[in-house]
C-alpha cells in the first residue's frame, strides 16, 4: 500500500480548502464568528499562533522565503498592526523537493515525515492588547479531544474537498507581483470564513500527532479534519476554560494513487506538528530574544 502525504498549503496548487465536516451535521455549526485571539493570518496563505507577546509559531512550510522578504514587513495581530522582526526556521526543516503531480508518492511521504516543520516569527513590538496562548508541556496527547481551526473552502466526509472552493487565485498572486512595488502588505486569508472542528488524537509519536476522520457512532458531534490550505491552524485542548496549544495543522496521509484519490473523506488521517516536542527549541529562542 502506498501512502501520499500532501501539504495542507501547496503553493503550486493555489488552493485553500479548510475544515472538512460531517455530512450529517448542519455546516453552520462549524462556523466561527469570533476569531480566536491567538490566531494570526500569515502573508499569502496559512496561519500562525501567538505564543508570547513577541513571538508567533507556525509550520515552516507557510514561510514563503522564495518569494517574500519578511524582514520588517507588516503583519496584523488581531486588529493591531505589528512588524516581523525575524524568522527562525528549525534547522532540521527541509523544503519538499520534486514534482509530485504524478508518480510514486513514497519519497514525498518520507520527506514530509522526516522534516521538522516548525518556525518562529519574532514581532518587533510587544503584543499587549490580547493574551498569547499557553503551550502544552506534557507528552500525553494520545486520546486528547482537540479543537482545531481553519479558514477556507467546504467539504464533507462523503464528498471530500469540493474542488470549486478555491483560495487565492492565480490572478491574486499575479496582482501581488504588481502591488508589491507600491505596498509592503501581502494578501492573507483574513476574509475567508473560519471553521472549527473536533477530533481525538490517535497517535503521538516523535514530532507528529495524528488523528482519523471518523463517521457515524464513532464520530464526535462536530467531527472534522483539516484540509488543503489550512496549514498553521491551531489544534488546542482546554484546561478548565483556558485554551492550550498542542498542535499545528501540517499535512495528511492519503492511501492510493494521487490521480484517483479524493482528499478529505471519512477514514483519512491528518497530521499535526507536535508542539510539545519542540518546547526546548522554542524556549531557547524566546528566552534569547527577551
Amino acid at each position: 500500500m502506498k501512502y501520499l502525504a500532501i501539504f495542507l498549503l501547496m503553493f503550486a496548487s493555489f488552493q485553500n480548502h479548510a475544515v472538512v465536516k460531517r455530512h450529517d451535521v448542519d455546516p453552520d455549526l462549524y462556523k466561527v464568528n469570533s476569531i480566536p485571539q491567538f490566531y494570526v493570518d500569515m502573508p499569502f496563505q496559512g496561519g500562525s499562533v501567538l505564543i508570547d507577546k513577541h513571538w508567533l509559531l507556525a509550520p515552516a512550510h507557510v514561510i514563503y522565503t522564495f518569494m517574500y522578504d519578511y524582514q520588517d514587513k507588516p503583519i496584523m495581530v488581531h486588529g493591531v498592526e505589528n512588524q516581523i522582526a525575524q524568522i527562525i526556521i528549525h534547522p532540521d526543516y527541509k523544503k519538499v523537493e520534486g514534482d509530485w503531480s504524478e508518480g510514486d508518492p513514497t519519497p514525498l511521504m518520507e520527506q514530509l515525515n522526516n522534516a521538522k516543520d516548525i518556525a518562529l516569527i519574532r514581532l518587533s513590538k510587544p503584543v499587549t492588547h490580547i493574551q498569547p496562548i499557553a503551550i502544552y508541556e506534557g507528552n500525553e496527547e494520545l486520546g486528547m479531544e482537540i479543537t482545531g481551526f481553519g479558514r477556507g473552502a467546504i467539504g464533507t466526509g462523503i464528498t471530500g474537498e469540493e474542488h470549486d472552493s478555491e483560495g487565492p487565485s492565480l490572478t491574486t498572486y499575479a496582482w501581488y507581483q504588481v502591488t508589491k512595488f507600491f505596498s509592503d502588505w501581502a494578501f492573507t486569508q483574513d476574509d475567508y470564513q473560519m471553521h472549527v472542528y473536533n477530533n481525538v488524537i490517535t497517535e503521538a509519536k516523535a514530532h507528529w500527532l495524528r488523528f482519523t476522520f471518523e463517521q457515524g457512532a464513532d464520530a464526535l458531534p462536530l467531527e472534522g479534519t483539516i484540509g488543503s490550505g489550512d496549514s498553521g491552524g491551531a489544534a488546542i485542548i482546554y484546561q478548565g476554560s483556558t485554551p492550550v496549544l498542542v498542535g499545528l495543522a501540517a499535512w495528511r496521509e492519503i492511501e492510493g494513487d494521487l490521480e484517483n484519490y479524493t482528499l478529505g473523506k471519512y477514514g483519512s488521517t491528518a497530521v499535526l506538528t507536535r508542539v510539545s516536542y519542540y518546547q526546548d527549541w522554542i524556549n531557547k529562542h524566546i528566552n534569547k530574544g527577551q
